[in-house]
């Protein structure tokens, strides 16, 4: 047995998606919301019998090597790995490993050395002295340096770049890192000078760098970032979320908040439950990785998230995915850090009493424009009414049209107008610029019938509809050869096996089957399987509707005699569907 057997045969997908993914009951199989899009009725089905999921939203599909690749964002020897430390297997020999996963473990590699050497000159080394004091005077502790893995970069020209030469890497591979730069004279090191914040991905795999100056005088950019790599993907990395990611689950609340100081200084304060969006908006990626931890985000930032329409498109994104949003309102200090800082006691308070961010977004507008005027008026309908408008929820969408028209003295009949004027806007945008990005093949009515045809053949009485099937359908007019393909093998299968075994037939078939089989097999039919009266009536009415797709079909390509004999034969049937 290969590895990949023994791993796979040590676990139940069920268990595993299960950990991730809340899952419910559906005949032989689960269903969950998917977590790879965002959906608000579950298609996301997960086959016990199959070891096998399937998203019938987005198309994704595959076993369980395939769902960790998906859902960690991790090549096939990662998610291989992580797999068999689950289940206690020692891997004899790894898989052959892909170009790009042997790039991204150098880089995890020197980034990691990186890391160490930044953290031990801030710590160890007297070239740190002048970062260690300016970090006690921000008031971090020795233990957030640890915890946080703190450094500081070397004001020389390429002082990282010798000793990761010195260690046995390339400096074309020192530059992909994002560590390095080539320069007219060769290379030079990016952080120079600068307190260096290790950016980790949830895993706590370093995958970048943040350097700060030291110097607010001084003619630089104050904050410079690992330029994006093939590990580090600014929009799908939270700063702290390796350290705090349990404190999160524990409390089901993410506090949201912009700087790698704003995380530390609240951590130190008491208030673990942090990550950073590193000054950009939140994103999907964001959304993905914090939705697997929590559904509540506060957002506790510096700026003003309401004035600011990347923020808001964030919200947008987290709203689609059914999060429950809420905005610190700062009692004391200009930002987070400072908060936490001088009075953590009234922060932690600010923080309980957050409040919804459809409250906050009518206040802050409210702040900014005079509500009192016709054109303040204006403004802040030009501002709410596109947000209100995506409120899913018609409750909570019911609720603040009433504080809206409340606030800018305006009948609700008023704000609803402006809502559906502005869906149409927004649906006529959504079906302009739409791009279909699912593996999922675009059906026919007549390919869904099939595929359904199909789907009740294997998860119903097999043997049974076999038979009958083949007597009121010639295989040959099925338009889908690989629904074709499957039933004539599901003959010769029914033919030699007693009871019909969806895991052995599916082992027996060529690879370019399985996605029409799992299509098939793991579509969420429990309510009408687990009926025998349901489940027969289902089968003869689906049949019939075949039938008569076949005779229509037929129908457009004779003419004369056969025309004539195909509309007698629709006609029947027609009658019997009336019976």
């Amino acid at each position: 047995m290969s590895d990949i057997d023994e791993v796979k045969s040590r676990l139940n997908i069920v268990d595993v998606v299960g950990e991730r993914v809340q899952l419910k009951k559906a005949g032989r199989n689960f269903k969950a919301l998917c977590p790879f899009h965002t959906e608000k009725t579950p298609s996301f089905i997960v086959s016990p019998e199959r070891q096998t999921f399937h998203c019938f939203g987005c198309g994704k599909g595959g076993d369980v090597l395939t769902f960790i690749m998906e859902y960690n964002h991790v090549d096939f020897v990662e998610a291989l790995e992580m797999l068999a430390d689950k289940v206690g297997v020692k891997l004899t020999r790894r898989p052959p490993d892909t170009t790009e996963g042997k790039l991204k473990q150098k880089l995890y590699e020197v980034n990691h050395l990186a890391s160490e050497f930044y953290h031990y000159l801030l710590t160890k080394h007297r070239l740190g002295e002048s970062a260690r004091r300016y970090l006690k005077e921000r008031g971090i502790s020795d233990k957030s340096i640890n915890t946080f893995a703190l450094g500081y970069s070397p004001n020389s020209w390429d002082g990282l770049s010798k000793f990761l030469r010195k260690k046995g890497y390339d400096e074309k591979l020192i530059e992909t890192a994002g560590l390095a730069i080539a320069g007219q004279k060769g290379y030079y090191d990016r952080f120079r000078g600068r307190v260096i914040f290790t950016l980790k991905d949830h895993r706590g795999q370093v995958v970048g760098f943040a350097g700060r100056v030291l110097d607010p005088e001084v003619k630089e950019a104050k904050y410079i970032n690992t330029s994006e790599t093939p590990v580090y993907i600014k929009s799908n990395v939270l700063y702290g979320l390796d350290v705090t990611k349990d404190a999160i689950q524990k409390q089901n609340e993410a506090v949201v908040m912009e700087g790698e100081l704003d995380v530390i200084s609240s951590f130190q304060a008491g208030i673990a439950n942090v990550v950073a969006i590193k000054g950009s908006a939140l994103t999907e990626g964001h959304v993905r990785l914090l939705k697997r931890f929590t559904e509540r985000l506060t957002f506790s930032l510096d700026s003003d998230v309401a004035g600011d329409a990347a923020a808001r498109r964030g919200i947008e994104i987290a709203e689609s995915a059914g999060m429950d949003m809420r905005v610190v309102i700062l009692l004391s200090g200009k930002d987070p850090d400072e908060a936490a800082r001088e009075n953590p006691g009234i922060y932690k308070k600010a923080i309980k009493e957050a409040i919804p961010i459809y409250d906050y977004f009518l206040r802050s507008a409210i702040s900014r424009f005079d509500a009192n005027t016709v054109f303040g008026q204006k403004k802040i309908g030009e501002e709410l009414i596109p947000i209100l408008v995506k409120i899913e929820n018609p409750i909570v969408q019911a609720h603040y049209v009433k504080k809206l028209a409340d606030a800018v003295d305006v009948s609700e009949a008023t704000i609803i107008e402006g809502l559906e004027k502005a869906k149409r806007t927004l649906e006529k945008g959504i079906i302009g610029s739409v791009k279909l990005t699912s593996d999922q093949p675009v059906r026919t009515r007549g390919e869904k019938l099939e595929v359904y045809l199909l789907a009740l053949l294997l998860q119903g009485r097999t043997s049974e509809f076999y038979t009958d099937l083949i007597r009121l359908i010639v295989l040959e007019d099925f338009s889908l050869s690989p629904v074709r393909e499957l039933i004539q093998r599901l003959g010769g299968f029914v033919k030699n096996n007693k009871t019909f075994n969806l895991k052995k037939f599916a082992d027996q078939l060529p690879p370019e089957l399985i996605s029409t089989l799992d299509e098939a097999a793991l579509m969420d039919l429990s309510d009408i399987v687990e009926d025998n009266n349901r489940l027969e009536r289902e089968w003869v009415n689906a049949t019939r509707e075949a039938q008569k797709m076949i005779v229509k079909r037929k129908m457009n390509r004779v003419t004369g005699v056969e025309l004539r004999d195909l509309t007698r034969k629709l006609s029947k049937l027609e009658k019997q569907a009336e019976i």
